[in-house]
């Protein structure tokens, strides 16, 4: 019984020190969660409207202090209208909306917003939009 018992406390001390290790691993402060990709998907030529080049991205604070977003820019042609300014409690949400010019032509859209932030995981953030428009293909059409 002994032998069976020590056996089990050495295979289980690992566990334990597994445990430890991961509460100590808890970062102090605010920390920004956002999706690092938004895809837009396929838009077809002919739906593209002013609506597609407007998008609003939402975005948490998991930590344990208030987040404070410093400044929010786009590039390529990206414009950021407005941010959530207020401090951002911990587990409440903020938005940023984004506007951007898209062609009326087949394209490829790929555009970045960069968040800088109080942070403690990461004080500066890229978020990348993505999508694609494209033309709809005759029924009778075949795509190689």
């Amino acid at each position: 019984m002994r032998t069976k018992f020590l056996i089990l406390f050495v295979l289980l001390s690992p566990l334990l020190g597994l445990a430890q290790q991961n509460q100590q691993a808890k970062i102090d402060g605010p920390i920004l969660a956002v999706a690092d990709t938004l895809n837009l998907g396929e838009i077809f030529l002919d739906e593209l409207s002013d609506k597609h080049g407007k998008i609003q991205i939402k975005f948490q604070n998991n930590g344990n202090k208030p987040l404070i977003l410093k400044n929010v820019a786009g590039c390529c042609g990206t414009t950021v209208k407005e941010w959530t300014k207020a401090p951002i409690l911990p587990n409440k949400e903020g938005t940023i909306n984004v506007e951007f010019r898209t062609e009326p032509r087949p394209q490829k859209i790929s555009r970045t917003i960069t968040i800088e932030s109080n942070a403690a995981n990461q004080k500066v953030v890229k978020v990348y939009i993505v999508g694609l428009v494209i033309e709809r293909k005759n029924s009778k059409e075949i795509t190689l």
